[in-house]
């Protein structure tokens, strides 16, 4: 009996190592095609700036890379809040600018200015703070569909 089952072990041991090794080869090599595509097609962000493989990429640079309906919106929908925080800060440095000049003259106004350009500062973050919500869920998204497919 132990003849028996040493000679039908060793067929089923060869046909199990030659099944793990040929899945294991074809494991590797879908890893490393995924790894290729997460290093040179994916998109990082440190800050106002964007990383695509090796390439350094500003915000105005992103628009040709989101394709599917769902990160363009969302793209867009980052840009207009990013130019509305633009223009809230402009306009917040200039009311207080104003206000500090009126200010020197003693006038109420100059306060009212000044607490004016503050409040427009604020909503300026709120608006950059949203644009870069925006911005990182459209770069996920693309991410998300270069990686796995477009859902």
């Amino acid at each position: 009996m132990n003849k028996y089952l040493l000679k039908s072990a060793v067929p089923v041991t060869i046909v199990l190592l030659l099944t793990c090794c040929t899945t294991s080869i074809g494991y590797a090599q879908t890893k490393d095609s995924l790894l290729r595509v997460y290093n040179n097609e994916t998109i990082h962000s440190f800050g106002k700036i964007y990383v695509k493989g090796s390439k350094q990429l500003k915000f105005g640079d992103l628009k040709p890379e989101f394709n599917s309906g769902i990160t363009k919106d969302l793209y867009k929908k980052s840009k207009g809040n990013l130019i509305l925080s633009r223009a809230f800060t402009v306009t917040s440095i200039a009311a207080l600018i104003t206000g500090a000049i009126i200010k020197k003259n003693n006038n109420g106004g100059g306060i009212a200015l000044s607490v004016v350009g503050i409040g427009l500062n604020l909503g300026s973050l709120h608006f950059r703070k949203q644009s870069t919500e925006l911005i990182d869920r459209a770069i996920w998204q693309r991410n998300k569909e270069i990686l796995f497919g477009v859902q």
